[in-house]
């Protein structure tokens, strides 16, 4: 059987037998761990109760929704994104898989700068300028880490971090796309002069 990964996702190349056996081995690597038929999820559920920080659209969402909703959110957009770019993207190439950790990061509860260090091999192409953009932009972050060292508690990150941080990244969105909306109306006016 010839591999193909032509325009098939991952789940279509999978046999239903193979995700069987996976899902089997995981299971039973759980059980010694079941604790009165729960099942052991460590601090996971702490950390979407009580930690919060950098991550706005989770802070967003937060007043109308439960954690934990917001946290399988935040992977269902990480894999819609991931089906979206399969969809339209003809072949193969690295930043597909930097967009949909940089979507699901984007929806996290937390969004520490040493997170985005798993997006980093995966930028190689200027489809991934915006990530490029949000790695450098979150530096300001550690400013956070110099507050608390001076004595202050910590808490939410100053105004201007945020704006800086993401700011950054919304003005490289609109010149993206203020220039992909003029290019084509400049391609046919020189076009048309010629």
């Amino acid at each position: 059987m010839a591999f193909d990964c032509g325009r098939r996702t991952w789940w279509e190349r999978v046999r239903i037998r193979d995700a069987a056996l996976a899902a089997a081995v995981v299971g039973l690597l759980y059980v010694p761990f079941l604790n009165h038929g729960r099942t052991p999820i460590g601090s996971l559920g702490t950390y979407l109760q009580s930690f919060r920080f950098n991550g706005p659209v989770f802070a967003a969402l937060d007043q109308v929704a439960p954690p934990q909703l917001l946290a399988g959110l935040a992977v269902l957009v990480g894999l819609a994104t991931a089906t979206w770019l399969r969809s339209a993207t003809p072949e193969w190439s690295p930043d597909l898989f930097a967009w949909p950790m940089a979507a699901s990061l984007l929806c996290a509860p937390v969004v520490f700068p040493w997170y985005l260090l798993c997006l980093l091999p995966f930028l190689m192409s200027g489809s991934t300028l915006l990530i490029i953009i949000w790695t450098v932009s979150i530096i300001p972050t550690y400013v956070q880490w110099h507050l608390r060292a001076t004595g202050r508690p910590w808490g939410s990150l100053p105004g201007w971090v945020m704006l800086l941080e993401y700011g950054c990244v919304a003005i490289a969105a609109a010149v993206i796309a203020l220039r992909r909306i003029t290019r084509p109306a400049v391609q046919c006016s020189t076009n048309e002069v010629v």
